[in-house]
């Protein structure tokens, strides 16, 4: 009689626990590793859409000069986005630092300005509280924060500016590389699959970085141009506004547009109004929003639109700026994963015989 032996779960354990001990540790470090560069998270994930901006500028260049392909292409793309977001942001810091020392001077002019206008009674007076109130009780809030924490808050955010730069570059070296030595490491059940699928996933999220950036570097370097033929004083941190607004699609810079045309309205008059708000709508708004844009974004990533503000909205509320590409780049896996499976069902139904009776 032959000796039998039982095949039960525990026994199983039992027989793969050298396995299940490795996975563990292996997942373990991993986790490790992971909570420990996620302060550097921002960096990563900035660094691996730069070098999809920058990728095709790369491989244009590479047919003339090889070698400096990826510096060209990294500084190309690198020094416009940083340097309109760097200057912007430190003309907004520098702003908030005088709106904080002259708060009675600010939340006077406010409500001043919202006395000038023709508002319902109920509505004059309750925003007039509100500017009160965030005179009183934010302001204040905001002018004790610690220096420790401010300051460390500015050096993190440097260093991850520091890293996005340099993945950026060695991605544009030996990011092909690094997507074969994936691919090869697959199972090779699956290697079918997870060719079609890195396919269609480098696919998307080409379509989705470089139609989103480039439209926003165009709005970003237009609006420069319009805001300062119109002789406004805060430029760069209006630019930089349009160029971060423009990143999610179709929202573009209507938030930064439409309370400059109100402002003008109220200060210069109907008639400069109207002029400040067609000059943005045909030179700012519509060549990227109706020409660049849904060129690459629509008709390559073949993606609703409205699938795609939902990812960059909902990521950047839950996730912060990491959150803002995160979303989209899952967005982009769950596609590509079904259009890779679709494939494989096509190509297996093609080559299924078929009988006929």
């Amino acid at each position: 009689m032959p000796n039998t032996q039982a095949s039960d779960g525990v026994s199983t354990l039992i027989k793969h626990k050298w396995t299940i001990a490795l996975a563990f540790i292996i997942f373990l470090t991993a986790a490790t590793f992971m909570y420990i560069i996620l302060p550097l998270l921002d960096g990563i994930i900035m660094g691996l859409v730069l070098a999809y901006v920058a990728r095709p500028l790369k491989y244009f260049i590479d047919r003339r000069a090889p070698r400096l392909s990826p510096y060209i292409a990294t500084g190309a793309i690198v020094i416009p986005i940083f340097l309109i977001i760097g200057l912007g942001i430190i003309e907004i810091f520098n702003y908030m630092v005088w709106v904080i020392n002259n708060q009675d001077y600010v939340t006077g002019v406010l409500i001043n300005l919202v006395g000038r206008l023709d508002l319902p009674e109920f509505v004059r007076s309750k925003t007039i509280d509100i500017i009160s109130n965030f005179a009183s009780y934010i302001l204040p809030i905001i002018q004790q924060l610690p220096v420790g924490k401010i300051g460390y808050t500015l050096v993190l955010f440097a260093i991850n500016i520091l890293i996005a730069v340099i993945l950026c570059f060695y991605l544009l070296v030996d990011g092909s590389r690094l997507i074969d030595k994936a691919i090869d490491i697959t199972p090779h059940e699956v290697n079918d699959f997870s060719r079609k699928f890195i396919k269609h996933f480098d696919g998307i999220l080409s379509a989705l970085f470089i139609g989103n950036f480039y439209s926003a570097i165009a709005t970003g370097l237009l609006s420069l141009i319009v805001f300062w033929a119109f002789g406004f004083t805060n430029v760069l941190a209006l630019s930089a506004l349009m160029l971060i607004a423009s990143i999610v699609p179709f929202l573009a810079g209507w938030m930064v547009v439409i309370p400059l045309v109100i402002y003008r309205y109220i200060e210069l008059g109907s008639e400069n109004a109207t002029v400040f708000f067609i000059v943005s709508l045909l030179v700012v708004i519509i060549p990227p929003e109706l020409l660049i844009r849904p060129y690459i974004i629509n008709y390559q990533s073949n993606m609703h639109p409205m699938l795609i503000i939902i990812a960059f909205i909902g990521g950047g509320l839950v996730g912060g700026i990491a959150g803002f590409f995160i979303a989209p780049i899952l967005l982009g896996a769950i596609v590509a994963a079904y259009r890779a499976s679709a494939e494989l069902r096509a190509k297996t139904a093609k080559a299924a015989p078929s009988y006929s009776p």
